[in-house]
């Protein structure tokens, strides 16, 4: 059997949950990583993909968190998702990009060591 990883709580020790350790991987983690890299200069190709993975990842999480309770960050998801979409693009030059990719993926990485340290009780 295959043990969970461990963290710890203010209260002790606690199991972290698989099943949110796989969500932020997959949805963030490539957000993170197509964030960093947005800083160079690559096709537009490489943007749109990179809105259309920020933009399923902030759809994907603002109704996860709205199912869980937490709406003001499914606002906060949501307003990125908007901001990002590939359909009706916000149009800006690449320098006025880099600062909100940079914090975006900053909000991405917080977010996900928020949701990982969770109490584990919650969803």
């Amino acid at each position: 059997m295959r043990r969970p990883a461990l963290y710890l709580e203010p209260g002790g020790l606690a199991i972290m949950n698989p099943k949110r350790v796989w969500e932020v991987a997959l949805t963030m983690l490539g957000a993170i990583l197509l964030l960093i890299a947005s800083n160079g200069r690559h096709p537009y190709g490489f943007y749109m993909l990179l809105r259309l993975v920020i933009t399923v990842g902030a759809v994907y999480w603002a109704w996860r968190v709205y199912q869980v309770g937490l709406w003001a960050w499914s606002w906060v998801f949501a307003a990125v998702a908007l901001l990002l979409n590939p359909f009706l693009p916000i149009r800006m030059q690449r320098t006025q990009w880099q600062p909100i990719d940079l914090w975006l993926g900053v909000l991405a990485f917080v977010w996900c060591g928020y949701w990982l340290i969770r109490k584990r009780g919650a969803a």
